[in-house]
């Protein structure tokens, strides 16, 4: 029963769709196609304008990073040899402290030796005093 009545009402539709609703929505899709192929070809110009800064940016982050990569490298020389340098003049002067330390410890071995050479002497003269003293 829903169906015949379904039917009745399809069929005037159908009917309407006729040569000239036809034209009509051929040409409709003909400007649909043509406005989207416009908004495709202008979306396709604004692509290559981003892809063409992009690349600006790109190549703009590659010199900076150049830079600061040069810059990097003269810093950490610089750093380098400032550590050499002072590295060179801590050791000198450790050098220098030791030589330093080493006489001072030799002067004072060389001073205990001539005590003890001068100790002796007087040992042996007061032996050979003793032993002629006794002798008499």
């Amino acid at each position: 029963m829903q169906t015949s009545r379904y039917g009745v009402i399809m069929q005037p539709v159908t009917a309407a769709w006729n040569d000239e609703r036809l034209d009509d929505m051929r040409s409709s899709l003909v400007e649909f196609q043509a406005d989207t192929r416009r908004e495709f070809s202008s979306m396709r110009e604004e692509f290559a304008v981003v892809h063409n800064e992009f690349g600006a940016v790109r190549k703009e982050m590659a010199s900076e990073f150049a830079a600061v990569r040069r810059e990097m490298r003269e810093e950490f020389a610089a750093v380098r040899r400032e550590m050499n340098e002072e590295f060179a003049a801590v050791r000198q002067e450790m050098r220098d402290g030791f030589a330093a330390v080493r006489q001072e410890m030799k002067d004072g071995f060389d001073r205990m030796q001539r005590l003890m050479i001068y100790f002796m002497g007087t040992m042996i003269a007061a032996l050979i005093g003793l032993v002629a003293a006794a002798q008499l």
